[in-house]
């Protein structure tokens, strides 16, 4: 056994657990700055994490650093959403979706010293102070919108190249600079306060941050004295590494990858674990790898090892969900996303050897994390393609494509200057950010389409009877139907917008982050990266249940206005029923009315659809100062949302889970399929999409397999398609993993935008995607 399947075996061996240590010691920094300015609470409180938690280095490793003693662990961050947790604590370790152990001391801890001190201090707490009631009462429901700012602001992509090339040694001599020429030469201006305080905080992260490299350098020659052999050379190696990275620029390969590792945990203790994503790593580390390959320094197979060591590290932690929070977010994700490939800033090929290194660790880790996600042009060499083919036809479901053309033109219709887009990288499960200094959130909220049909259908009531929406009068016409869908899309929306800026608002005041502000924001500005201080600044929401609304409108449109095959009255009392004494009409409505996917009245529909809710978020712009961008994709939330959203005209049960992402519900055919949801403008829709492809592994075997793979992924990509990933597995096996999960532990999915273990699932989301695959195979 190598020691990528030594590391890998123990992480998947061991039940994760609860990690108190980061709220324990961000708590008491808090408590003892009260009174302080919070830029610099916030900054002291990260300082306290880093000097504190646990410094543990686990045998094998090569990239060291631990974000929880005990990986894999789940981190309770108390000033966000963690307080969610305190009615299921005790029972935590007995739930029957995603257990997780928890020692009696750690929730005596929680409930008598953590819980306490945050119950009215906590993101929510005040959020709920300057959010409308209205909006919040549908926040609260589920059925509408998921605001997921509530927790913090994390999705973005640090600036990694900028960090390398400076170190943290030389961004805390600016900012003491810049405070020195502050407090002895200006604060003339009323905004030279607040940069005052913001480069004081600035320094004080970058001290945390490098006395935590320091820690763990003493550690490695603590343990090398105790070691014999190769492991007693690799730790001495790896003291010398953490004695200089991060607060040095990195001189070699291995230097850079634990430059990156160290600021990920400290962007990961700062913020909630969310979508934290380290960017075009392929192309900012090849000079490191090159020049390690060309002294002789470097190997291939060492440089897969170390990269595999890399990715390891991202699955050491798990977010910690209660179990509702489960259900719309299933399999435990952080996406943590890397990108690959594409073009340069000269639209030339930027494929490299260390493209080539990353995916090869990829397909030997074979974990959840990172999230790879592969940059495609008409460019790409074949080689490259072999390679994601290869991976993705062995059943890894790892791995997601996405097109660079659309994307490209997609930026440059937003006015991002052409070498920017061109520099885009992936955040998260599929959201995209443009080059440069950018702070996105590009999973601000998620936004149920599908209930607005049914208040469009009932004047502004749901089937359940809550009247939320807005009253649009009798409906006699499919053009009615449209007019009254779009007010109700265009009022929920609006609160879904409020909601967000209130939710950033309060990052603003309660949770600045200097650390991500050094990572993503113009330092010469001097402000904290909430308030706006970043070159890009969107914010983006996605659409869920899109397959769904335009199955609904193509069967009310072909059945009741066209053939009058139903009357609407009729339509409505069976929806109101939930079908109950309407099989019949229910068995209609599901196999005689156009699908998206496959016949052209909804794939007309799906469009429509798509163009209101494109419209309507990209009219607002959030509390920086930038544009909030739609996409389409639902993590898991399309089973959430489905679970309150009444009955349906497309023949959907009340309760059923929505559509996944932009892919057709009902779709017969594969090509027909894709041809569809091309069919759809993407490029509006600059958050990302999400298209999940199930593909049988019987479909793709024999000496022709790579070729028929790339020739259908190069035609989507072509119809102008933004994205795809694929699951390639048996839906038996699935069945069998649901009877035998301890047979199946590593065996991973493609859920939407993201991998997850089969077995951690939640049974109505593994129902769903088994549902998925044997009908879409």
């Amino acid at each position: 056994m190598d020691r990528i399947e030594r590391l890998r075996t123990r992480l998947l061996n061991r039940k994760p657990r609860v990690f108190v240590d980061r709220a324990r010691f961000y708590t008491d920094a808090m408590k003892a700055t009260e009174g302080e300015p919070m830029v610099i609470r916030q900054a002291k409180a990260l300082k306290h994490v880093l000097e504190n938690i646990p410094v543990v280095i686990f045998p094998d490793e090569l990239i060291v650093g631990a974000m929880v003693k005990d990986p894999p662990s789940a981190i309770l961050y108390p000033e966000g959403v963690g307080l969610r947790i305190l009615p299921e604590l005790e029972g935590i370790g007995k739930r029957k979706d995603n257990p997780l152990e928890i020692s009696d001391e750690d929730v005596e801890l929680i409930r008598n010293e953590i819980a306490p001190y945050w119950e009215n201090r906590n993101l929510g707490a005040f959020a709920e102070k300057i959010t409308p009631k209205f909006c919040l009462e549908l926040l609260y429901k589920g059925a509408f919108y998921v605001a997921t700012e509530i927790a913090g602001i994390s999705h973005f992509s640090a600036d990694y190249p900028f960090l390398l090339e400076v170190g943290l040694e030389k961004i805390k001599e600016f900012a003491e600079k810049r405070i020195y020429e502050f407090e002895n030469l200006e604060l003339t201006k009323p905004e030279d306060i607040e940069k005052n305080l913001f480069y004081k905080a600035v320094a004080i992260v970058c001290d945390g941050v490098i006395n935590f490299a320091k820690r763990y350098a003493a550690k490695a020659k603590e343990l090398s004295e105790e070691a014999e052999g190769e492991r007693k050379e690799e730790l001495i190696k790896i003291s010398e590494i953490c004695e200089r990275v991060p607060a040095k620029p990195p001189r070699n390969f291995w230097e850079a990858l634990q430059f990156i590792w160290f600021i990920q945990i400290a962007l990961h203790m700062e913020s909630y674990e969310q979508g934290i994503s380290m960017g075009r790593i392929d192309q900012y580390l090849y000079p490191y790898y090159k020049r390690d390959l060309d002294s002789g320094n470097l190997t291939f197979d060492k440089a897969v090892e170390l990269v595999g060591c890399l990715w390891i590290k991202t699955n050491e932690i798990i977010p910690l969900f209660d179990e509702l929070l489960t259900i719309y977010f299933a399999g435990l994700p952080t996406n943590q996303a890397v990108t690959l490939g594409g073009v340069d800033v000269d639209r030339e090929d930027a494929t490299n050897e260390l493209t080539f290194v990353m995916l090869e660790a990829t397909k030997r880790v074979a974990l959840r994390q990172p999230n790879v996600h592969v940059r495609i042009s008409e460019k790409t060499p074949k080689e490259l393609l072999e390679k994601c083919a290869e991976i993705i036809l062995s059943g890894k479901n790892t791995i997601s494509l996405f097109n660079d053309s659309a994307i490209i033109d997609g930026w440059l219709n937003l006015g991002v200057p052409i070498e920017d887009a061109r520099n885009y990288s992936t955040v998260g499960c599929v959201e995209l950010s443009p080059g440069g200094k950018s702070y996105d959130s590009t999973d601000a909220a998620l936004f149920n389409i599908a209930i607005c049909l049914e208040l469009a259908l009932f004047n502004g009531e749901t089937s359940f009877g809550d009247r939320v929406g807005y009253e649009f009068g009798k409906i006699e016409s499919m053009d009615d139907i449209l007019s009254s869908f779009k007010k109700q899309v265009e009022n929920l929306v609006k609160c879904m917008i409020i909601t967000c800026n209130c939710f950033e608002v309060a990052n603003q005041v309660i949770k600045p982050t200097p650390l991500i502000s050094v990572c993503n924001s113009n330092l010469e500005i001097g402000r904290d990266i909430t308030t706006g201080s970043a070159k890009y600044n969107f914010s983006g929401v996605q659409m869920v249940g899109l397959s769904d609304v335009a199955d609904s409108f193509a069967a009310i449109d072909e059945l009741v206005f066209r053939k009058r095959i139903i009357s609407l009255q009729e339509l409505l009392n069976a929806l109101r029923s939930n079908f109950e004494g309407y099989e019949e009409l229910r068995q209609i409505l599901l196999n005689k009315a156009p699908k998206y996917g496959r016949d052209e009245l909804a794939n007309h529909y799906a469009k429509i659809v798509a163009e209101i809710f494109a419209s309507e978020v990209m009219k607002y712009r959030n509390s920086r100062g930038g544009r909030y961008l739609p996409g389409i994709y639902s993590m898991s939330t399309h089973v959430g949302f489905g679970m309150l959203t009444g009955a349906l005209p497309s023949g959907r049960k009340a309760g059923e889970p929505l559509s996944n992402g932009i892919a057709p519900k009902n779709a017969r055919s594969l090509t027909t399929a894709m041809r569809s949801v091309a069919s759809i403008e993407q490029k509006k829709f600059m958050n990302g999409v999400s298209y999940v492809v199930n593909i049988s592994p019987n479909i793709f075997r024999g000496r022709e397999s790579k070729e028929k793979f790339i020739a259908l992924l190069r035609g989507y990509f072509e119809l102008g398609g933004m994205n795809c990933h694929f699951n390639v597995v048996d839906a038996s096996k699935l069945i069998e993993a649901q009877r035998n999960p301890e047979k199946y532990r590593d065996l991973v999915v493609r859920v939407a935008g993201f991998s997850a273990y089969f077995v951690d699932l939640t049974k109505e989301v593994q129902d769903e995607i088994i549902r998925r695959i044997l009908e879409e195979v």
